[in-house]
């Protein structure tokens, strides 16, 4: 029977995502959980995870484009910057640490993975970054490659971008995931049942799947916020444990 790892992200954003991810965790229909650090509710949020004793991975999910004191910062120009080398390491590194440091006092221990809001993680300079800080910090966890196979746009865009990132970790000592998916359109009325049982069609062994879920809330914040409650709902279902059943697959605890 076949693997995969299912990773929530953005835990930490708002309640409403986060209350939604606490129900997965609780219900072991998650692996992993990828926490946002910055948020005024995270020392709460961090309480109610860790009072769970989840069996599942919880690591970073480092931000440079999601603005909690701050407006939202679109993730086409930070790629442009990184691009052309325009970043500044200092700060980024200085972002970086806080955020790991934020995690470290309010969870009560190091993250176990690290992977990046929008896959800003991946870009250069801040992937550079990112190595030389986990290592150091907790040379154990392991970092997502977001090297998916697909065809969309960004899954292209990002394939070329993260070119040499596994390399990269591999030279640093630093596990990474050998497979990638979990891509999708975010527009409404969109049927993430049927694109969930086409990606267990389609990807191979010890997968690693990202995912969005939430529960329904109007926030102007989050662009993707009217997608999430579809995506809770379906892996809290029935039909989430039997289209894994059929599919030969299994959740890798």
């Amino acid at each position: 029977m076949k693997r995969i790892t299912l990773c929530a992200d953005d835990f930490g954003q708002s309640v409403a995502i986060s209350s939604g991810i606490l129900q997965l965790v609780a219900a072991e229909r998650v692996q992993a959980v990828s926490c946002m650090t910055e948020s005024n509710i995270w020392p709460k949020m961090a309480y109610r995870l860790k009072a769970l004793d989840p069996k599942q991975q919880i690591g970073l999910h480092f931000n440079l484009t999601h603005g909690f004191n701050r407006p939202n910062r679109r993730v086409t120009l930070l790629i442009l910057r990184a691009l052309l080398r325009q970043l500044d390491p200092c700060e980024i590194r200085r972002q970086f640490v806080q955020q790991w440091l934020a995690f470290e006092d309010h969870y009560g221990q190091a993250p176990e993975f690290v992977d990046g809001h929008q896959h800003v993680h991946a870009l250069p300079i801040i992937r550079r970054i990112v190595i030389e800080e986990t290592h150091q910090r907790n040379p154990r966890a392991w970092v997502r490659v977001p090297h998916s196979g697909g065809l969309m746009p960004k899954e292209v865009m990002l394939r070329t971008m993260t070119t040499g990132f596994s390399v990269d970790l591999k030279n640093a000592g630093i596990v990474s995931n050998a497979r990638f998916a979990g891509f999708r359109p975010y527009c409404r009325n969109f049927d993430f049942a049927r694109f969930f049982q086409h990606l267990l069609a389609t990807v191979g062994d010890d997968t690693l799947v990202m995912c969005h879920p939430g529960k329904s809330a109007d926030d102007p914040r989050d662009p993707i916020g009217g997608c999430r409650q579809e995506e809770l709902d379906y892996l809290l279902s029935e039909q989430f444990t039997s289209d894994l059943a059929i599919a030969g697959f299994r959740l890798n605890h």
